[in-house]
């Protein structure tokens, strides 16, 4: 029994080494086996992309490499420059099926035509470039390499898309983060070339444009605003939101820094006056809670950026969405060229909103979120002509009235004077013009002329007070119950237009003198054109030349200032301000 325990233990111990030894043979260190050189064949040495339909696909074929441990072996094709080692360098890399070992490899001539296009090789001139075979076993290599001149294209390959990369954008450097631009078309979807996009830069760092948000795309730097194919990344000088242009027809970009976007009209804080500003969320995309008003029922607003009357955002005719609660939106500078018919954004109904202006790529639009949360306690001072912004162009604002029901009549009556009959129109009731309201009077709201009535400010024992004499367009709603008024300051608008001198006018503010008379001292240049305007409601002008006499609203400019030097100008306008009585006087 003992010898047969002893002779199966020695049969066992040598079946072990055995195994082992076939292992080892197996598993050779690195260096103990070798990979033969795959061979590329049927190659031309020449390929004409133009030769090959679209449909057509472009094979690659090659005898392959042997392992001497029979390991598995997969294969890599590279395009690569002309004697380029770097793989970083390859301008096309195609894995075979079946996990990179099958012996042929196919493409189409667009994905070659394209990879010569993002690396900037010239349309319809040979390019001369490397096939580079890579075969691996684990971690042995072995390589095939020939020449092959390839021919893109005729018609150059004009992007449809276009991103912004780079370690200085938004979301950093990496190809697949690149922030998508909207493409700037034309009311009937032609494409103008033109790309943009609204998004923070980063001081300091490069910045580059693609055309597609991938590794091997075209990159597109440039300098001074002019845009080069494979240039040097650009740099902004200071952190910040732009607005960034590219157009390809011209080759150029721009960089427009955006301090901020605003609402002004007579739907916010401040009316046409004001700037009711929206904070950048990031990807696109400003927002703000914000109360808006409807002190009369065409009342809107515009998005303006920087405070720049030309650069305004107003909804495109069409594209509303169910109770004004939203719209696409157009750049009035823009508009007309794209074929586009905006409109300023209408009001909705007066309470607080969630309002988001969103710029990223697609439409640009807006939205308004109704909050359902009670309107901020406000000043209810019933002060006509309060505001922060006074010397705004058209300025409006409101206090409450109370929770009443609506009268039959209404008038607004001046301690010691006659009083105003107002117009009433559904719920609400309106000045028929601008009423001259004057600073230091106290006036009531009272359903009687004489006073006796029903007085409808319920607070300081109703009396109304005017913060500065203006000219005043009054409007009592008392579905909002609000007491709306607004005014205009008017502007001498002057500027050297024979020689397109628009962008560096003058725009010098009037005073105002009870009662509706606006007038200023300035330095006037011959041969200027003027206007005197309140933007954009009041445009007086004339096609006279002489010094004295009547403008209208709407009118052509006035080219009658014939010797620079200094004037009085004075204005006394109609309470509908229609038309004005001005006079030039040389001082």
């Amino acid at each position: 029994m003992k010898k047969i325990f002893k002779s199966n233990l020695l049969l066992l111990l040598l079946t072990i080494v055995w195994n082992a030894c076939e292992m080892d043979s197996n598993l050779d260190p690195i260096g103990n086996w070798t990979i033969s050189e795959p061979v590329l064949r049927d190659l031309p040495t020449g390929i004409v992309l133009d030769d090959f339909t679209a449909s057509e696909q472009i094979q690659f074929s090659w005898d392959p490499a042997v392992a001497s441990n029979r390991f598995i072996v997969s294969y890599k094709l590279y395009l690569m420059p002309r004697d380029s080692e770097d793989y970083e360098d390859a301008l096309l890399e195609l894995v075979p099926a079946s996990s990179g070992r099958a012996l042929t490899v196919s493409t189409s001539p667009d994905a070659i035509n394209y990879a010569l296009w993002a690396a900037c090789y010239p349309a319809n001139e040979a390019a001369e470039l490397d096939l580079v075979l890579v075969a691996k076993a684990i971690e042995k290599t072995s390589i095939a390499r020939q020449s092959l001149s390839v021919r893109p294209f005729s018609a150059n390959y004009q992007p449809s898309t276009m991103f912004v990369s780079g370690e200085g954008s938004e979301k950093g450097g990496s190809p697949t983060d690149a922030i998508a631009m909207r493409s700037v078309t034309k009311s009937d979807g032609t494409a103008t070339g033109v790309f943009e996009a609204y998004l923070t830069l980063h001081a300091g760092q490069e910045v580059f444009f693609r055309d597609r948000a991938i590794i091997g795309s075209r990159k597109f730097g440039g300098d001074d605003g002019v845009l080069e194919a494979c240039g040097a990344g650009l740099e902004v000088e200071e952190t910040a939101q732009y607005r960034v242009q590219v157009d390809l027809t011209k080759n150029t970009y721009t960089l427009t820094k955006i301090e901020r976007w605003s609402l002004v009209g007579d739907a916010v804080e401040g009316g046409w006056g004001g700037d009711v500003p929206l904070a950048y969320q990031g990807n696109g995309l400003w927002s703000a809670d914000l109360e808006l008003f409807r002190p009369y029922d065409n009342a809107g607003f515009l998005f303006r950026a920087n405070g720049d009357w030309g650069l305004l955002l107003k909804r495109i005719v069409g594209t509303q969405i169910a109770n004004n609660l939203g719209g696409n939106l157009a750049m009035e500078t823009d508009a007309g060229n794209l074929g586009f018919e905006i409109e300023d954004v209408p009001g909705v109904e007066p309470g607080n909103y969630k309002v988001n202006l969103n710029l990223a790529a697609g439409a640009f639009h807006y939205r308004l979120e109704r909050n359902q949360t009670s309107p901020p306690v406000t000043d209810n001072n019933a002060v006509i002509g309060k505001t922060s912004n006074p010397n705004g162009d058209a300025v409006s604002g409101s206090f409450d009235i109370g929770d009443t029901e609506i009268p039959s009549q209404l008038f607004l009556i001046p301690e010691g004077g006659t009083a105003i009959p107002l117009k009433g129109n559904g719920n609400a009731f309106t000045s028929e013009g601008h009423l001259a309201l004057e600073a230091g009077k106290v006036y009531y709201l009272n359903d009687q002329a004489d006073g006796t009535g029903q007085n409808y400010i319920t607070e300081g024992q109703g009396r109304i007070t005017v913060e500065r004499d203006q000219a005043y367009l009054i409007n009592v709603n008392f579905e909002t119950k609000k007491f709306n008024w607004k005014y205009y300051n008017i502007k001498v608008f002057h500027w050297d237009d024979a020689n397109n001198g628009w962008d560096d006018r003058d725009e010098i503010v009037m005073n105002y003198v009870h009662p509706y008379k606006y007038q200023v001292t300035a330095s006037l240049e011959a041969r200027f054109d003027i206007k005197l305007n309140s933007p954009w409601d009041v445009e007086f002008g004339t096609d006279s030349s002489q010094l004295t006499g009547t403008m209208v609203n709407k009118g052509p400019n006035f080219k009658g200032i014939t010797a620079s030097g200094t004037y009085r100008v004075e204005i006394v306008v109609e309470p509908d301000f229609a038309s004005c009585t001005y006079q030039f006087v040389r001082q």
